[in-house]
């Protein structure tokens, strides 16, 4: 991914270096602001037009995003596209993160090709809860499309669903599971910004 496109998406984004608590469980060393990737609305639309064009052969029928970022991103792929568009709400119960449709967005899904869509994809927990939520309603993925892939989660999520992973960009970062985090053995603090 050199393209001019992956290199702008890449230069969008504030990215901050460090030991981070991610929404999965996971410890990283890089945290992304990904609210600049939505300050110009003319160059997100142009995004979104690529992200459009890439998924215009998948027989997509509805795109559907987790708030908020994805949600942004999906309304315009599906903008792009002519067709519906869906969101999945964060919710935590019982310190238990979930993501879930609107049960008036969510009735007609069934049996319907849905595009995930998410502004970037790190450990892909919003990602995964979102497609589970998706397969509750008996929707059938088409396909995952993201501005920003950190790390394989997104590629393995995709595979697993024996979808096409249409990404803009792509950025390394270090993920761990908590006790196997090189930088807590290294006594770095940690920072939560999971929310």
């Amino acid at each position: 991914m050199t393209d001019g496109i992956g290199e702008a998406v890449r230069r969008a984004v504030s990215a901050t270096r460090g030991h981070f608590h991610y929404e999965s469980g996971h410890h990283g060393d890089l945290w992304l602001d990904l609210d600049s990737l939505f300050l110009d609305a003319a160059r997100m639309r142009g995004w979104a037009a690529a992200l459009a064009g890439r998924a215009a052969g998948l027989g997509v029928e509805i795109v559907c995003g987790p708030l908020t970022g994805g949600a942004f991103l999906a309304q315009s792929i599906a903008a792009e596209l002519g067709i519906g568009f869906v969101h999945a709400e964060r919710a935590v119960r019982d310190g238990t993160v979930q993501y879930r449709i609107p049960s008036a967005l969510a009735a007609g899904l069934a049996g319907r090709r849905v595009l995930v869509a998410d502004d970037a994809i790190n450990a892909g927990s919003a990602l995964g809860l979102t497609l589970a939520e998706l397969s509750r309603h008996g929707a059938v993925p088409a396909g995952i499309a993201c501005l920003l892939t950190l790390g394989e989660a997104a590629g393995r999520i995709a595979a697993g669903q024996g979808v096409p992973l249409l990404a803009l960009a792509a950025l390394q970062r270090g993920m761990w599971l908590p006790q196997d985090c090189p930088l807590c053995a290294a006594g770095m603090p940690l920072q939560d910004r999971a929310g």
